[in-house]
């Protein structure tokens, strides 16, 4: 069945109601609008599923969510054992139609005989994953789409060690969703039935409280009230979830000094003082800076709408510098590790392949090993489970290059809170010692090398945009370039191929051998393809120069394709 047919099919569905339609009918001389929403399925990807929110196929809406809903649900009842009750946790962000979706998805669960908890307003994903795990539940489902502009939403899935699913349940969710052909077979009740019933139930304090005291068991260092008092910390929620939650923890830990961005700790799906609401983006910091001048702040920290990713800026030489996300990765690892008394039995640290490895190198320093996944803190989930299975390692902390990071097993996906915390706390001991966080990232450079990275996302939408990255992997899959920048490349990292002790995934790794690589991936949940670099050398200026010249060699070859 082409687009068209999935238009008119739509339009002469008796489940769809009727605005629904109208939203419909609205585009019907827009060919290609048409095609865009309805060329094909919106498809779960390495964060879950997400989209722009619309009527349509390949749009977020409550239908879709209810069909996605029950694909999981279908999931869930066939791995349960025997008459196992079934119980999902649900939460949601702060976007356009978040807490419509999250109580549909409520309620096709209750509709399924499956318990649902619901969070009586927004919530982190961290909290979500914790909150699967406290309260022994089949599942979890977040409502978010994370830091994409306010057109979007999405759909993520945990499972009962509150870690989202990796693709071989993840495919199996899929082939559910994909298996209900007919709106109708959905099952859905109404929310004072589900109530009477004892399927729908409504979370709120108590799950905090839970969440918070759990964040406070991993400080590292009981540093002196004076020394935590003396820090002064700009915070943004960038008009998210981590509002309450990272203020009520840096309040309870003693961090008096504590700035929030007034503006923007109010709940806004349109995010209407930002350009987008990414703690990669510089911009994003803007309102923070002028927060920070005033106050003479010493760190400013932002999180994205799930509070899943934090971006750190601190002061230094008088103006404020922003960490990227190996960066900050590189001081929580040397920090962690340099706060332990006593390592655990064969610790490890987990990044992803297309993280520094700046990380492996401090790791190496403190004797303790290290690991990378394929991109997603699904995998890095995966991998605690394992340690807890075989007991072959003990966990410390996991990170990526795009701003996430965990510390503990307590939460299974990237936790900007505990995150938060522990910025706060780094700041606070090493201005103690009268440095910053750049002061000590540069010793940690002059410990272990110079390092730079870098990453270029090139957006392309629709069907066309889609073909178009398949090319240019694809290209690059079969006539990749056998130097970059005046240096050979070493091997080649396929990770659709076997044997590279990693899952199936479309992911290119170039090692050049220099030690410099770069990476290509496609992304899993938005419209883009993705060019990762990493380069070492011995001073600041020679890594600048080599990264430069290595982006310009590859942004080339990928503009003749």
């Amino acid at each position: 069945m082409d687009y068209k047919k999935h238009y008119e099919a739509w339009l002469e569905n008796p489940y769809f109601d009727q605005a629904f339609k109208d939203e419909l009918k609205a585009i019907k001389s827009d060919e290609k609008e048409i095609e865009d929403r309805f060329f094909k399925d919106l498809e779960f990807g390495t964060g879950g599923m997400r989209g722009v929110i619309g009527a349509g196929r390949n749009r977020m809406n409550k239908y879709i969510v209810r069909k996605a809903s029950q694909g999981f649900a279908n999931f869930l009842k066939q791995q349960a054992a025997g008459d196992e009750a079934l119980s999902v946790v649900i939460a949601h962000d702060s976007r356009r139609m978040s807490p419509e979706f999250s109580l549909e998805t409520a309620l096709v669960m209750a509709g399924n005989g499956i318990k649902a908890y619901i969070f009586d307003s927004l919530r982190t994903t961290p909290e979500l994953s914790f909150a699967v795990r406290n309260l022994k539940a089949s599942g979890g489902v977040v409502v978010t789409a994370s830091h994409n502009p306010p057109e979007y939403n999405g759909y993520k899935i945990y499972g009962a060690d509150g870690c989202q699913l990796v693709p071989e349940y993840a495919d199996r969710v899929v082939d559910e969703v994909n298996a209900i052909t007919d709106y109708k077979t959905i099952g859905f009740i109404d929310a004072e039935k589900a109530k009477a019933e004892g399927l729908l139930e409504v979370l709120g304090e108590d799950q905090d409280t839970a969440y918070v005291e759990m964040i406070k068991t991993h400080i590292k260092r009981a540093l002196p009230v004076e020394v935590k008092a003396d820090l002064k910390i700009v915070y943004s929620p960038l008009h998210g979830t981590g509002a309450r939650v990272v203020e009520r923890v840096l309040g309870e830990t003693g961090y008096t000094g504590f700035i929030p961005v007034k503006e923007q700790m109010v709940a806004d799906s349109e995010f209407s003082t930002l350009r987008l609401p990414n703690p990669e983006e510089p911009d994003a910091f803007d309102l923070s800076v002028k927060y920070a001048k005033d106050a003479d702040a010493d760190v400013i920290v932002a999180t994205d709408p799930d509070c899943d990713r934090v971006g750190v800026m601190a002061k230094h030489g008088g103006e404020y510098t922003l960490l990227n996300g190996n960066q900050t990765g590189a001081l929580l690892v040397d920090y962690v590790l340099s706060s332990m008394d006593k390592m655990p039995a064969n610790p490890v640290i987990i990044n992803t392949i297309v993280t520094s490895t700046i990380g492996e190198a401090i790791a190496k320093k403190y004797g303790v090993a290290a690991m990378s996944t394929l991109t997603g803190f699904k995998f890095i989930g995966e991998k605690i489970r394992e340690f807890e299975k075989t007991g072959s390692h003990t966990f410390i902390m996991g990170y990526e290059e795009s701003y996430g990071y965990l510390i503990g097993t307590d939460v299974r996906d990237k936790d900007a809170v505990v995150s938060t915390m522990m910025v706060a706390e780094m700041a606070a001991y090493y201005k103690s010692k009268g440095i910053t966080l750049v002061d000590r990232l540069y010793q940690i450079f002059e410990e272990v090398g110079y390092y730079q990275e870098d990453l270029i996302a090139i957006t392309m939408k629709g069907k066309e945009g889609m073909e178009k990255i398949a090319q240019i992997i694809g290209h690059m899959r079969s006539q990749g370039p056998g130097a970059v920048a005046g240096v050979e490349v070493d091997h080649v990292l396929d990770c659709m191929k076997e044997g590279t002790g990693l899952p199936k995934s479309n992911v290119l790794k170039y090692f050049l051998k220099d030690g410099s690589w770069f990476a290509i991936r496609p992304s899993g949940t938005e419209p883009k393809i993705k060019f990762y670099f990493s380069v070492k050398s011995d001073s600041k200026e020679a890594v600048d120069q080599k990264i430069e010249a290595i982006k310009a060699d590859v942004v080339e070859i990928i503009e003749a394709i």
